[in-house]
């Protein structure tokens, strides 16, 4: 029985060490530069070490070499535990944080601790017989002070374990559960030995545990892919066999059978190495089909969840264009409505579903105040998808641009304020988005301000016809002679009712115009010469300014046919305001030329020019440019709108050139005819 149970201990044992030293070198040859495989070769490599010092100490029958050889397993045994909690950090990927390095370095300290602890006087008192053994510990102070170290450091470990287990879920927690549970198999094993050191008697029969603990680990963790488990049996079943035939050569007698088992030798060796080869392009492969597999899932669930997104973006946008109260109508770079709000829905009598999927034309319908129909070219919708810039209409009666009625479903009309948006992606226009809402309240408000100053301009006139001559009786010395001072006074009220006058006078011209009442009077007219008396008027200030003035106009160049009251009130605005708005000693070009069937007027000035930023403005009513207010307080902001207006009336049109600071180019072109 005692044999028995000796031979047990030496197979346990030499198990171990095969078992240990073969799977670790396994582990490390298949990524030695993976820190968790190199992790794990330092413990299989002491717990091999370990195994074979123990099988010595127990097995020896010298006293002294047992003192040498127990104090190498013991410092071993602290290798194992101190690479065992090195392996923990590097597999929960704690290694780098401050706090668990400092621990390490504690842990490290205790093993060094017991490590010299070994050579201290009082550590082993003797080796003696116990049990079936010839020598064994019988442990001092020393000893007694390294088994709490030791326990402590496996406990460390121990607590790491428990503590991730309980924050990690899914494969990485399965794998810290197994490693906790093989990890306490081994040590209850290993520690077995120490019970007898300590004279209570449990034999280790518990070693067996130690010798499956890498085993138990590799299976931990190979179960969850952490390790390739089949290319490690595979390994270890070759070398356990190269093992067995090698063994075998050493019994063999007979020549015959010593070639053949060296023939069954190299041909096992080639066979495992071409299965290890074969199996390891297998889990390549494996490995490869499962991150593609991963790789899929992976996109298959982000374009889920983007879908999802858009999706939710798209019902959010949704509701909030139908929310809004203006009209949305968005299409497609066919034309094809694709959207239509509530809003739109309402002021077009339609019905979502009967928009949907159609031309815009035949739902959008457009017509001028005149009812007549809007051309293609100047179509919102049309400019915006062929241009890509945003298209905004006209607001206000009177302005240069077309104001647009939409017709209803019944055939009525309503007038719109539209704003149109080109959609491009990738510098492409994909369609366009209309913005529209119906102006009736506005247009009849401002046709009733309309009416209000004109009805007030025409009540204003009355009176300032009569301070006007009587203040020219007063100056002209019919009621008497003047003095000096009041001379003065009555002239600055004199100018100041001529500056009235002409402020009611535009007003009233742009109300007729905005009404479309104002009487056009075509008869031939010779521009040269109107432009003459024009410049002949303007001589005064011309001269005071000490400007620089020129005027270019051909002499065969032929009459047009216009109302020569309203072009000259135009001019007149043009070429005063270059005056007006160029410094002292400045520079005017006024000129005239032929172009195809129609007259080209430009005048140029190096005045103070117009802020690129307040361009678009520049023919609204009542606005001013910041440089011109602080240039000259007198304007009103009128004499541009109504030049504009009465050109676009006449049947030409207006436009300018210009940069701060450097000047201004205005041009009127009209039709010959």
């Amino acid at each position: 029985m005692i044999g028995n149970i000796g031979t047990y201990y030496n197979v346990v044992l030499l198990l171990g060490f095969f078992i240990s030293l073969i799977v670790g070198a396994a582990i490390y040859s298949r990524q030695a530069k993976n820190k968790i495989n190199a992790a794990w070769f330092l413990v299989s490599i002491f717990a091999s070490l370990w195994s074979i010092f123990y099988f010595l100490t127990i097995n020896t029958d010298n006293r002294e070499v047992s003192f040498t050889l127990v104090k190498i397993a013991n410092i071993l045994a602290i290798f194992i535990t101190l690479t065992w909690v090195y392996f923990i950090n590097i597999f929960l990927d704690i290694y780098k944080q401050k706090k668990y390095k400092i621990q390490f370095w504690f842990v490290f300290l205790i093993s060094m601790g017991a490590v010299i602890l070994n050579f201290a006087p009082r550590f082993i008192k003797d080796m003696v017989p116990k049990y079936i053994f010839t020598y064994y510990v019988d442990p001092d102070i020393g000893y007694y002070i390294y088994t709490i170290f030791l326990i402590s450091i496996i406990g460390y470990g121990l607590i790491l374990l428990f503590n991730f287990n309980k924050k990690l879920t899914g494969v990485k927690g399965t794998q810290i559960k197994y490693i906790t549970i093989a990890s306490v198999m081994g040590f209850v094993g290993g520690c077995n030995v120490f019970l007898l050191a300590f004279n209570i008697f449990f034999p280790p029969y518990l070693l067996i545990l130690f010798t499956t603990f890498p085993l138990a680990i590799v299976y931990a963790i190979t179960r969850y892919h952490l390790f390739d488990i089949k290319i490690i049996t595979t390994e270890l079943l070759s070398v356990a066999l190269w093992i067995l035939l090698i063994s075998k050569l050493f019994f063999t007698a007979d020549l015959q059978d010593f070639i053949l088992n060296i023939i069954i030798l190299l041909g096992s060796i080639f066979v495992g190495i071409l299965l290890i080869r074969s199996i390891g392009r297998e889990i390549e492969q494996r490995e490869k089909i499962e991150k593609l597999a991963k790789d899929i899932e992976k996109a298959y669930e982000a374009e889920k969840l983007a879908k999802e997104k858009i999706d939710a973006v798209r019902v959010e946008d949704e509701a909030l264009l139908s929310s809004i109260g203006e009209g949305v109508v968005a299409i497609d770079r066919e034309g094809k409505v694709t959207f239509i709000n509530r809003a739109a829905e309402q002021m077009l009598y339609l019905k979502s579903e009967e928009a949907v999927g159609r031309l815009y034309q035949e739902i959008l319908k457009m017509e001028t105040e005149k009812g007549e129909a809007v051309a293609k070219e100047k179509d919102p919708l049309n400019l915006a998808l062929s241009s890509g810039k945003k298209v905004i209409t006209a607001v206000a009666k009177g302005t240069a641009d077309i104001i647009y009625f939409y017709v209803r479903k019944d055939g009525t009309k309503f007038p719109s304020a539209i704003t149109v948006a080109p959609v491009i992606l990738n510098g492409k226009t994909i369609g366009a988005v209309d913005v529209f809402r119906d102006i009736t309240v506005e247009r009849q408000i401002d046709k009733s301000k309309t009416e209000f100053v004109s009805l007030a301009s025409h009540q204003l006139r009355t009176p300032l016809s009569a301070i006007k001559w009587y203040s020219e009786i007063i100056l002209g010395g019919k009621a008497g002679k003047l003095k000096p001072k009041q001379q003065e006074y009555l002239e600055q009220v004199y100018k100041g009712n001529e500056r009235m006058i002409k402020l009611i006078n535009v007003m009233l011209n742009i109300s007729r115009l905005e009404a479309g009442k104002v009487k056009i009077t075509l008869a031939p007219l010779s521009l040269k010469e109107l432009l003459e008396n024009i410049i002949a008027e303007q001589q005064v200030d011309i001269l005071k300014k000490k400007h620089k003035f020129t005027f270019e106009c051909p002499n065969d160049l032929p009459k047009i046919t216009t109302d020569s009251e309203l072009i000259r009130m135009v001019f007149q605005n043009l070429i005063s305001n270059a005056i007006k708005y160029t410094q002292d000693k400045g520079k005017i070009d006024c000129k005239v030329e032929k172009k195809d069937n129609s007259i080209l007027f430009s005048v140029h000035d190096n005045g103070i020019g117009i802020p690129e930023d307040q361009q678009k403005k520049i023919f609204g009513k009542l606005f001013r440019a910041d440089n011109a207010f602080s240039h000259d307080p007198q304007g009103n902001g009128l004499g541009l709108y109504a030049a504009k207006m009465t050109v676009e009336n006449l049947g030409g049109k207006t436009w300018f050139e210009s940069k701060a600071d450097k000047g201004t180019t205005f041009y009127v072109e009209l039709p010959i005819k």
